[in-house]
Protein backbone atom coordinates (compact mmCIF):
# COMPACT_ATOMS: atom_id res chain seq x y z
CA UNK A 1 0.00 0.00 0.00
CA UNK A 2 1.58 3.21 -1.48
CA UNK A 3 1.75 6.44 1.07
CA UNK A 4 -0.86 8.46 -1.02
CA UNK A 5 -0.09 12.18 0.21
CA UNK A 6 1.34 14.53 -1.95
CA UNK A 7 2.29 17.57 -0.30
CA UNK A 8 3.06 19.78 -3.51
CA UNK A 9 3.28 23.11 -1.90
CA UNK A 10 5.70 21.72 0.31
CA UNK A 11 7.59 19.38 -2.38
CA UNK A 12 8.22 22.92 -4.71
CA UNK A 13 9.06 25.07 -1.01
CA UNK A 14 11.80 22.34 -0.16
CA UNK A 15 13.20 21.97 -3.96
CA UNK A 16 13.18 25.47 -4.20
CA UNK A 17 14.99 25.82 -0.94
CA UNK A 18 17.56 22.90 -1.98
CA UNK A 19 18.66 25.31 -5.15
CA UNK A 20 19.47 28.01 -2.79
CA UNK A 21 21.51 26.75 -0.57
CA UNK A 22 23.30 25.00 -3.42
CA UNK A 23 24.24 28.49 -4.96
CA UNK A 24 24.77 30.20 -1.49
CA UNK A 25 27.46 27.33 -0.41
CA UNK A 26 29.14 25.50 -3.31
CA UNK A 27 32.46 24.75 -1.44
CA UNK A 28 30.49 23.61 1.77
CA UNK A 29 32.64 21.64 3.97
CA UNK A 30 31.67 17.91 5.60
CA UNK A 31 31.03 18.17 9.37
CA UNK A 32 33.70 15.63 10.39
CA UNK A 33 36.31 16.55 8.77
CA UNK A 34 38.49 13.66 8.87
CA UNK A 35 35.39 11.19 9.46
CA UNK A 36 32.01 10.31 8.25
CA UNK A 37 29.78 10.66 11.82
CA UNK A 38 26.58 9.24 12.49
CA UNK A 39 24.51 9.47 15.74
CA UNK A 40 21.89 7.43 16.59
CA UNK A 41 19.44 9.44 18.56
CA UNK A 42 17.37 7.07 20.32
CA UNK A 43 15.39 5.40 23.35
CA UNK A 44 17.75 3.22 24.76
CA UNK A 45 15.73 3.30 28.57
CA UNK A 46 12.39 4.66 28.31
CA UNK A 47 9.02 2.87 27.04
CA UNK A 48 9.99 2.82 23.39
CA UNK A 49 13.50 1.43 24.42
CA UNK A 50 12.55 -2.61 23.21
CA UNK A 51 10.78 -0.76 20.02
CA UNK A 52 14.00 0.83 18.89
CA UNK A 53 17.24 1.09 21.62
CA UNK A 54 19.95 -0.84 21.14
CA UNK A 55 18.63 -2.85 17.88
CA UNK A 56 18.76 0.68 16.20
CA UNK A 57 22.41 1.09 17.12
CA UNK A 58 23.42 -2.41 16.01
CA UNK A 59 21.24 -2.09 12.75
CA UNK A 60 22.83 1.23 11.86
CA UNK A 61 26.36 -0.13 12.77
CA UNK A 62 25.95 -3.57 10.79
CA UNK A 63 25.03 -1.10 7.89
CA UNK A 64 28.17 0.71 7.95
CA UNK A 65 29.62 -2.84 7.90
CA UNK A 66 28.21 -4.44 4.99
CA UNK A 67 29.24 -0.53 3.05
CA UNK A 68 32.98 -1.05 4.09
CA UNK A 69 33.54 1.18 7.15
CA UNK A 70 34.81 3.71 4.56
CA UNK A 71 33.66 5.93 2.05
CA UNK A 72 35.20 8.64 -0.31
CA UNK A 73 38.67 7.05 1.95
CA UNK A 74 37.12 8.53 5.75
CA UNK A 75 36.27 6.12 8.37
CA UNK A 76 32.61 6.07 9.66
CA UNK A 77 32.30 6.30 12.70
CA UNK A 78 28.73 5.50 14.65
CA UNK A 79 27.75 7.27 18.29
CA UNK A 80 24.77 6.70 20.04
CA UNK A 81 22.65 8.79 22.96
CA UNK A 82 19.53 8.17 24.61
CA UNK A 83 16.80 10.34 24.46
CA UNK A 84 14.47 8.34 26.64
CA UNK A 85 11.64 9.43 24.27
CA UNK A 86 11.80 13.22 25.22
CA UNK A 87 11.20 15.38 22.80
CA UNK A 88 13.63 18.33 24.61
CA UNK A 89 15.94 16.15 25.49
CA UNK A 90 16.54 14.92 21.64
CA UNK A 91 16.53 17.76 20.89
CA UNK A 92 19.34 19.22 23.34
CA UNK A 93 21.45 15.89 22.05
CA UNK A 94 20.81 16.75 18.73
CA UNK A 95 22.52 20.49 18.87
CA UNK A 96 25.17 19.22 21.04
CA UNK A 97 26.07 16.59 18.14
CA UNK A 98 25.65 19.05 15.21
CA UNK A 99 27.29 22.47 16.36
CA UNK A 100 30.10 20.92 18.45
CA UNK A 101 30.88 17.20 17.82
CA UNK A 102 30.83 17.09 14.22
CA UNK A 103 28.04 14.97 13.57
CA UNK A 104 27.16 14.77 9.61
CA UNK A 105 23.96 12.63 10.04
CA UNK A 106 21.49 12.01 12.62
CA UNK A 107 19.06 8.81 12.75
CA UNK A 108 15.89 7.16 14.38
CA UNK A 109 14.58 10.03 16.93
CA UNK A 110 11.63 7.95 17.89
CA UNK A 111 9.90 11.63 19.45
CA UNK A 112 7.68 13.32 16.13
CA UNK A 113 8.03 16.79 18.50
CA UNK A 114 12.21 15.79 18.89
CA UNK A 115 12.58 14.91 15.19
CA UNK A 116 10.17 18.20 14.00
CA UNK A 117 13.09 20.51 15.75
CA UNK A 118 15.82 18.13 14.73
CA UNK A 119 15.08 18.42 11.43
CA UNK A 120 15.22 22.56 11.87
CA UNK A 121 18.64 22.46 14.20
CA UNK A 122 19.85 20.37 10.67
CA UNK A 123 18.90 22.99 7.97
CA UNK A 124 20.55 25.44 10.11
CA UNK A 125 23.33 23.67 10.74
CA UNK A 126 23.93 22.10 7.41
CA UNK A 127 23.92 18.80 8.13
CA UNK A 128 21.60 15.68 7.57
CA UNK A 129 18.88 14.17 9.07
CA UNK A 130 17.34 10.88 8.51
CA UNK A 131 13.70 10.29 10.09
CA UNK A 132 13.81 6.92 10.04
CA UNK A 133 11.08 6.34 13.43
CA UNK A 134 9.54 9.53 13.62
CA UNK A 135 5.75 9.37 12.10
CA UNK A 136 4.36 12.77 12.11
CA UNK A 137 3.42 14.56 8.61
CA UNK A 138 4.57 17.31 9.48
CA UNK A 139 8.05 16.17 8.44
CA UNK A 140 7.18 16.70 5.08
CA UNK A 141 4.24 19.22 5.64
CA UNK A 142 4.59 22.43 7.01
CA UNK A 143 7.95 22.17 8.97
CA UNK A 144 9.62 20.37 5.82
CA UNK A 145 13.12 21.37 5.38
CA UNK A 146 15.85 20.12 2.12
CA UNK A 147 18.13 18.17 4.54
CA UNK A 148 15.77 15.68 5.80
CA UNK A 149 14.96 12.85 4.21
CA UNK A 150 11.38 10.91 6.18
CA UNK A 151 12.72 7.52 5.66
CA UNK A 152 10.20 5.46 7.73
CA UNK A 153 6.84 5.29 7.40
CA UNK A 154 4.56 8.26 8.04
CA UNK A 155 1.23 8.87 10.50
CA UNK A 156 -0.91 8.84 6.84
CA UNK A 157 0.38 6.04 5.54
CA UNK A 158 0.51 3.71 8.89
CA UNK A 159 -3.55 4.98 9.06
CA UNK A 160 -4.27 4.88 5.63
CA UNK A 161 -2.92 1.29 4.89
CA UNK A 162 -4.72 -0.26 8.57
CA UNK A 163 -7.83 1.56 7.90
CA UNK A 164 -8.72 0.40 4.59
CA UNK A 165 -7.86 -3.08 4.96
CA UNK A 166 -10.12 -3.79 8.04
CA UNK A 167 -12.83 -1.73 6.00
CA UNK A 168 -12.56 -3.99 3.48
CA UNK A 169 -12.53 -7.02 5.67
CA UNK A 170 -15.66 -5.71 6.89
CA UNK A 171 -15.21 -3.13 10.12
CA UNK A 172 -17.88 -0.34 9.87
CA UNK A 173 -17.17 0.88 13.38
CA UNK A 174 -14.53 2.10 15.26
CA UNK A 175 -13.52 3.17 18.59
CA UNK A 176 -9.79 4.68 18.92
CA UNK A 177 -7.52 4.68 21.32
CA UNK A 178 -4.53 7.42 20.96
CA UNK A 179 -1.50 8.32 22.83
CA UNK A 180 -1.62 12.25 23.92
CA UNK A 181 1.22 13.32 22.22
CA UNK A 182 1.64 14.43 18.54
CA UNK A 183 1.80 11.10 17.32
CA UNK A 184 -1.68 9.95 18.18
CA UNK A 185 -2.84 13.10 17.33
CA UNK A 186 -1.33 12.63 13.98
CA UNK A 187 -3.09 9.29 13.90
CA UNK A 188 -6.34 10.06 14.96
CA UNK A 189 -6.79 13.12 12.22
CA UNK A 190 -5.76 10.82 9.27
CA UNK A 191 -7.80 8.02 10.45
CA UNK A 192 -10.93 9.68 11.40
CA UNK A 193 -11.74 11.27 7.77
CA UNK A 194 -11.22 8.25 6.16
CA UNK A 195 -13.22 6.25 7.66
CA UNK A 196 -15.80 8.54 7.46
CA UNK A 197 -15.07 8.17 3.96
CA UNK A 198 -15.20 4.90 3.95
CA UNK A 199 -18.74 4.41 4.84
CA UNK A 200 -17.49 3.65 8.18
CA UNK A 201 -18.27 5.90 11.64
CA UNK A 202 -16.14 6.51 14.74
CA UNK A 203 -18.01 5.74 18.06
CA UNK A 204 -15.13 7.45 20.47
CA UNK A 205 -11.52 8.54 20.76
CA UNK A 206 -9.77 8.55 23.74
CA UNK A 207 -6.39 9.79 24.06
CA UNK A 208 -4.46 8.62 26.98
CA UNK A 209 -1.31 9.77 28.73
CA UNK A 210 2.56 8.66 27.46
CA UNK A 211 3.16 5.73 30.50
CA UNK A 212 -0.24 4.91 31.07
CA UNK A 213 -0.25 1.56 33.53
CA UNK A 214 -3.73 0.83 33.78
CA UNK A 215 -5.86 0.97 30.60
CA UNK A 216 -9.13 -0.78 32.06
CA UNK A 217 -11.37 2.35 31.76
CA UNK A 218 -10.66 3.12 28.03
CA UNK A 219 -10.38 -0.96 27.19
CA UNK A 220 -13.86 -1.71 28.95
CA UNK A 221 -15.43 1.72 26.78
CA UNK A 222 -14.34 0.22 23.85
CA UNK A 223 -15.41 -3.39 24.29
CA UNK A 224 -18.70 -1.46 25.81
CA UNK A 225 -19.01 0.12 22.64
CA UNK A 226 -19.20 -2.92 20.79
CA UNK A 227 -17.21 -1.67 17.96
CA UNK A 228 -16.11 -3.18 14.87
CA UNK A 229 -12.27 -2.71 15.20
CA UNK A 230 -10.61 -1.23 18.28
CA UNK A 231 -7.54 1.14 16.95
CA UNK A 232 -4.71 1.48 19.24
CA UNK A 233 -1.91 3.98 18.24
CA UNK A 234 -0.11 3.29 21.49
CA UNK A 235 3.82 2.37 21.51
CA UNK A 236 6.03 -0.12 23.27
CA UNK A 237 5.60 -0.65 26.48
CA UNK A 238 2.17 1.27 27.03
CA UNK A 239 0.97 -1.20 24.02
CA UNK A 240 1.87 -3.99 25.51
CA UNK A 241 0.18 -3.42 28.72
CA UNK A 242 -2.78 -2.16 26.92
CA UNK A 243 -2.79 -5.76 25.02
CA UNK A 244 -1.95 -7.69 27.84
CA UNK A 245 -5.25 -6.27 29.63
CA UNK A 246 -7.27 -6.57 26.64
CA UNK A 247 -6.58 -10.17 26.88
CA UNK A 248 -7.65 -9.84 30.43
CA UNK A 249 -11.04 -8.46 29.50
CA UNK A 250 -11.63 -10.55 26.80
CA UNK A 251 -11.29 -8.65 24.02
CA UNK A 252 -8.50 -10.40 22.53
CA UNK A 253 -8.34 -13.51 21.41
CA UNK A 254 -12.25 -11.93 19.93
CA UNK A 255 -14.67 -13.06 17.03
CA UNK A 256 -16.87 -10.06 17.43
CA UNK A 257 -14.70 -7.14 17.36
CA UNK A 258 -10.94 -7.19 15.74
CA UNK A 259 -8.21 -5.02 18.09
CA UNK A 260 -5.53 -3.56 14.99
CA UNK A 261 -2.36 -1.78 16.50
CA UNK A 262 -1.09 1.28 14.15
CA UNK A 263 2.69 0.98 15.18
CA UNK A 264 3.77 -2.59 16.33
CA UNK A 265 7.11 -3.75 16.35
CA UNK A 266 7.84 -7.88 16.09
CA UNK A 267 9.85 -7.56 19.74
CA UNK A 268 6.42 -6.51 20.89
CA UNK A 269 4.73 -9.50 19.73
CA UNK A 270 7.99 -11.35 21.41
CA UNK A 271 7.19 -9.48 24.50
CA UNK A 272 3.42 -11.27 24.96
CA UNK A 273 3.57 -14.69 23.18
CA UNK A 274 1.23 -16.20 20.72
CA UNK A 275 -1.07 -17.05 23.10
CA UNK A 276 -1.80 -13.51 23.86
CA UNK A 277 -1.85 -11.47 20.91
CA UNK A 278 -2.97 -13.98 18.66
CA UNK A 279 -5.71 -12.18 16.04
CA UNK A 280 -4.21 -9.04 16.42
CA UNK A 281 -4.04 -6.96 13.20
CA UNK A 282 -0.94 -4.61 12.36
CA UNK A 283 0.73 -2.74 9.07
CA UNK A 284 4.46 -3.58 8.47
CA UNK A 285 6.42 -2.12 5.83
CA UNK A 286 9.19 -4.95 7.20
CA UNK A 287 8.86 -8.86 8.13
CA UNK A 288 12.43 -10.66 8.76
CA UNK A 289 11.07 -13.58 6.93
CA UNK A 290 9.64 -11.63 4.07
CA UNK A 291 12.55 -12.52 1.12
CA UNK A 292 15.49 -13.23 1.10
CA UNK A 293 17.58 -9.91 1.26
CA UNK A 294 14.63 -9.10 4.88
CA UNK A 295 16.34 -12.98 5.91
CA UNK A 296 19.57 -12.57 5.10
CA UNK A 297 20.26 -8.87 7.39
CA UNK A 298 17.78 -10.32 9.66
CA UNK A 299 20.31 -13.50 10.25
CA UNK A 300 23.36 -11.24 11.13
CA UNK A 301 21.22 -8.67 13.36
CA UNK A 302 20.18 -12.41 15.23
CA UNK A 303 23.60 -13.45 15.57
CA UNK A 304 24.82 -10.06 17.83
CA UNK A 305 21.33 -10.17 19.68
CA UNK A 306 19.95 -12.67 19.78
CA UNK A 307 16.52 -11.55 18.15
CA UNK A 308 15.02 -11.08 15.16
CA UNK A 309 14.88 -7.17 13.97
CA UNK A 310 11.53 -4.66 14.18
CA UNK A 311 10.94 -2.85 11.32
CA UNK A 312 12.03 0.42 13.19
CA UNK A 313 15.60 -1.40 13.56
CA UNK A 314 15.48 -2.11 9.21
CA UNK A 315 14.52 1.36 8.74
CA UNK A 316 17.77 2.42 10.29
CA UNK A 317 19.68 -0.08 8.11
CA UNK A 318 18.38 0.78 4.92
CA UNK A 319 18.63 4.41 5.25
CA UNK A 320 22.19 4.76 6.16
CA UNK A 321 23.20 1.90 3.68
CA UNK A 322 21.36 4.57 0.74
CA UNK A 323 23.13 7.58 2.90
CA UNK A 324 26.41 6.01 2.61
CA UNK A 325 25.91 5.06 -1.07
CA UNK A 326 24.68 8.85 -2.10
CA UNK A 327 27.73 9.46 -0.34
CA UNK A 328 30.04 7.76 -2.61
CA UNK A 329 27.98 8.31 -5.90
CA UNK A 330 27.84 12.03 -5.03
CA UNK A 331 31.62 12.01 -5.10
CA UNK A 332 31.19 14.19 -1.81
CA UNK A 333 30.12 14.56 1.74
CA UNK A 334 28.06 18.18 0.90
CA UNK A 335 24.88 17.23 2.47
CA UNK A 336 22.67 19.42 -0.34
CA UNK A 337 24.45 17.32 -2.99
CA UNK A 338 24.05 14.10 -1.08
CA UNK A 339 20.41 14.99 -0.17
CA UNK A 340 19.52 15.65 -4.03
CA UNK A 341 21.67 12.27 -4.73
CA UNK A 342 19.23 10.59 -2.79
CA UNK A 343 16.12 12.19 -4.80
CA UNK A 344 17.56 11.33 -7.66
CA UNK A 345 16.91 8.29 -8.16
CA UNK A 346 14.63 5.37 -6.67
CA UNK A 347 16.48 3.85 -3.55
CA UNK A 348 16.39 -0.05 -2.74
CA UNK A 349 14.82 -1.21 0.36
CA UNK A 350 15.59 -5.17 0.77
CA UNK A 351 15.04 -5.73 -2.73
CA UNK A 352 11.92 -3.38 -3.29
CA UNK A 353 12.57 0.20 -4.76
CA UNK A 354 11.40 3.27 -2.55
CA UNK A 355 11.57 6.49 -4.44
CA UNK A 356 11.90 9.85 -3.19
CA UNK A 357 9.75 13.24 -3.43
CA UNK A 358 11.31 16.36 -3.44
CA UNK A 359 9.89 17.32 -0.24
CA UNK A 360 11.97 14.49 1.23
CA UNK A 361 9.01 12.21 1.56
CA UNK A 362 10.58 8.10 0.74
CA UNK A 363 7.55 6.60 -0.41
CA UNK A 364 7.11 2.51 -0.30
CA UNK A 365 4.94 -0.55 0.25
CA UNK A 366 3.08 -1.27 3.38
CA UNK A 367 1.34 -4.89 4.35
CA UNK A 368 -1.31 -6.28 6.18
CA UNK A 369 -0.74 -8.49 8.88
CA UNK A 370 -2.27 -10.96 11.04
CA UNK A 371 -0.71 -12.30 14.52
CA UNK A 372 -0.92 -16.40 14.35
CA UNK A 373 -2.19 -18.45 16.05
CA UNK A 374 0.25 -20.35 18.54
CA UNK A 375 -0.76 -23.88 15.74
CA UNK A 376 0.01 -22.00 12.73
CA UNK A 377 3.85 -21.21 13.48
CA UNK A 378 6.04 -23.28 12.50
CA UNK A 379 9.59 -22.03 14.32
CA UNK A 380 10.84 -19.36 16.60
CA UNK A 381 9.68 -15.73 15.19
CA UNK A 382 7.23 -17.48 13.15
CA UNK A 383 4.64 -14.62 13.92
CA UNK A 384 3.27 -13.06 11.17
CA UNK A 385 1.00 -14.11 8.49
CA UNK A 386 0.51 -11.79 5.27
CA UNK A 387 -2.86 -10.93 4.66
CA UNK A 388 -2.59 -8.08 2.21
Amino acid sequence: MRNPILVANCAVACGLAIAALALALPGLAAAGEKSIRIGVLTDLSSFAAASMGPGSVLATRLAVEEFGGTVLGKPIEVIQADMQSKPDLAVQVARRWYEAENVDAIVDVPASAGAIAIQGLAAQNKRIFLATVAATNELTGKACSPNTIHWGADSSALARSLVTALANDGAKTWFLMMPDYALGRDLAAHAEPLIKSLGGRIIETVFFPAGTGDFAQYLLRAKASGADAIGSGAVGLDLTTQIRQAVEFGILPSSKQKLAAFVMNLSDIHALGLQTMQGLYIVQDFYWDANTTTREFSKKFFARSQRMPNFTHSSNYSAVLAYLKAIEEAGTDDPVKVVAKLKEKPQMRFAKTSTIRRDGRALFDMQLYRVKTPAESKAPWDYLANIG
